[in-house]
């Protein structure tokens, strides 16, 4: 007896709370999160600093969160560019017993690269581990030699002679 039956007000009620209960859900829209992005250009090699990131908000999930910390840009990086862990790479450090000595190694020595470094007078000859990259050239304004380490025993011949200009500098192509 299909007349008998109570109304379906409950039912009709739980439909609307449904309902209501996913608009709002909608409403609320995508979950997001602050992402790192480049705020100025930043060449290959060069540390990633403070003054060079610029946080963003975005979708969460879209982009992988890079770690910062003693991060290396691996590519040229230009201003609004994503900071993700596939344009980083991380720091390289000095070893122990090694002293870390500002030279100029050119412009294609990158972090981790290993360098060979020949003293003309007195000869000399002993590898380096590059730090950080070289900006610029000697005759531009934003020139800064790269920072290379050398064992300890040869370091204060190896400035010596960069200061003096009898040192070379070879890298792996």
């Amino acid at each position: 007896m299909y007349w008998l039956q109570p109304p379906p007000h409950l039912r009709r009620a739980a439909a609307a709370l449904l309902i209501v209960g996913a608009f709002l859900w909608d409403l609320r829209g995508p979950a997001s999160v602050p992402h790192p992005f480049v705020a100025r250009p930043i060449s290959r090699g060069s540390a990633i600093t403070a003054d060079d990131v610029e946080w963003r908000s975005i979708t969460a999930g879209a982009l992988p969160a890079p770690d910062l910390e003693g991060a290396v840009a691996a590519v040229d990086l230009t201003a609004g560019d994503p900071l993700i862990p596939a344009v980083l790479s991380g720091g390289v450090s000095v070893p122990d017993g090694w002293w870390a000595v500002s030279l100029d190694a050119g412009r294609h020595a990158t972090p981790g690269l290993e360098v060979l470094l020949v003293v003309v007078d007195p000869p000399v000859t002993t590898t380096g581990i590059v730090i950080e990259a070289q900006r610029g050239d000697r005759l531009s304004l934003d020139y800064r030699p790269a920072l290379v380490a050398v064992p300890g025993d040869v370091a204060a011949v190896v400035a010596a002679a960069d200061h003096a200009g009898l040192l070379v500098t070879a890298v792996r192509p």
